[in-house]
């Protein structure tokens, strides 16, 4: 879509790092980045400094604040348009002096029904939150069909205010190390290439920030049989969470030595990349996506996926194409997936050609246009709260 060179100011108070930040952190990054390349001006307006030590009071404090920071100066508004992300910009996103638009990643409401304790309680707080923010704006992006369900149901925003812009990725970034190897030929004479390795037909990779929600225990739980069937498997898990601790007690309980290695979170997005080029199959069998870029980047690294059927996973990843998807909280069916895709390579190959093929469909520059045109009605003045 043709727009004159926006001004866009991003609304963001969640972690900026990959590895902290998740998905969110990615998906925010991503547009931000599509969008300059086609020649608008985005500045991410964040906390400033790193106190207090809370991100969660940290957040609030930002929040608190907006409406007198970026009256600062009390020249003209520096922006034409502001992305208010999640629960940033709940105090804006109704007497904005610019078209305002609530962008959420993750319908925390529905997350909350997956925790318990001490994160359910915060994320069912900061809900009302999202709740307000959604209801005020004039205009909700959300990154799924599956999304725009749930925030109708838990938020009650009308249908008319709700559009759907999907995340993205960058395919040729994750597929470099295929060129070498005469399976991305347009990436061949890419000077950024990196050398190409010997995937490894047993290794099963999971990559997750290891909420309960994401269920990497049924993964593990699942290995044992796999291992029966498939004795060279091997599975590696990277990420972090609050999880972490009761999955490593589940591995030494469960005692699968040398076959599951549990890395933690990695320092570089450059290190995460070159697991995906070793694997041969991606697991997450997570029960809560409001999308689930790590799909994308399996896809676009070219392996088989495994999931579920839940939430927003057949969106993504559409089951017999790009994966096998099964039931939740099922590891018995799990295990019978990853052992069908062990067992035979002409599916897991096919599945894993018509994963690149997917995720080509899910470039930032299309996404980038999919917010252009989801915006311009508002910046036209046809849209209104």
């Amino acid at each position: 879509m043709s727009l004159a060179p926006l001004r866009i100011g991003f609304l963001d108070s969640w972690l900026q790092d990959s590895a902290g930040g998740s998905g969110t952190a990615v998906a925010i990054g991503g547009l931000a980045a599509a969008l300059q390349a086609r020649g608008h001006r985005v500045e991410r307006i964040v906390p400033r400094g790193r106190w207090p030590r809370s991100l969660l009071l940290r957040r609030l404090l930002f929040n608190l604040a907006l409406p007198a920071r970026l009256r600062e100066g009390q020249g003209p508004p520096p922006y034409d348009l502001l992305v208010g992300f999640d629960i940033d910009g709940v105090r804006l996103a109704h007497r904005s002096p610019v078209p305002y638009v609530c962008s959420i990643k993750g319908v925390l409401a529905e997350e909350a029904r997956c925790e318990s304790g001490w994160p359910a309680l915060m994320l069912r707080s900061l809900a009302v939150l999202e709740r307000l923010h959604a209801r005020r704006a004039p205009l909700v992006l959300i990154t799924s069909a599956y999304c725009c369900d749930r925030i109708r149901a838990h938020y009650g925003v009308a249908p008319e205010r709700l559009r759907v812009v999907s995340e993205g990725i960058d395919p040729a970034a994750w597929c470099a190390g295929e060129a070498l190897a005469g399976r991305a030929p347009h990436l061949v004479g890419n000077p950024d290439a990196e050398p190409a390795e010997p995937r490894d037909p047993f290794l099963v990779l999971c990559v997750a920030r290891q909420y309960p929600r994401k269920r990497v225990g049924d993964l593990i739980a699942a290995f044992p049989q796999v291992l029966q069937g498939c004795p060279q498997a091997r599975l590696v898990v990277i990420g972090d969470g609050p999880e972490h601790p009761a999955l490593q007690r589940q591995v030494a309980a469960l005692g699968l030595g040398s076959s599951l290695r549990l890395l933690g979170a990695l320092p570089s997005d450059q290190e995460v990349r070159a697991w995906y080029r070793r694997a041969s199959i991606f697991c997450l069998p997570t029960i809560q996506e409001g999308f689930g870029i790590v799909f994308l980047e399996a896809m676009a690294s070219g392996l088989a996926v495994v999931s579920t059927t839940a939430t927003a996973i057949p969106e993504v990843v559409p089951h017999r194409r790009a994966g096998l998807l099964v039931p939740p909280r099922d590891p018995q069916a799990l295990a019978a997936a990853l052992l069908r895709l062990l067992h035979e390579p002409e599916l897991r190959q096919r599945l894993a050609d018509g994963g690149r093929a997917q995720a080509r469909g899910f470039s930032w520059d299309r996404v980038a246009e999919d917010f252009l045109q989801a915006v311009a009605p508002l910046l036209q003045g046809s849209l209104s709260g």
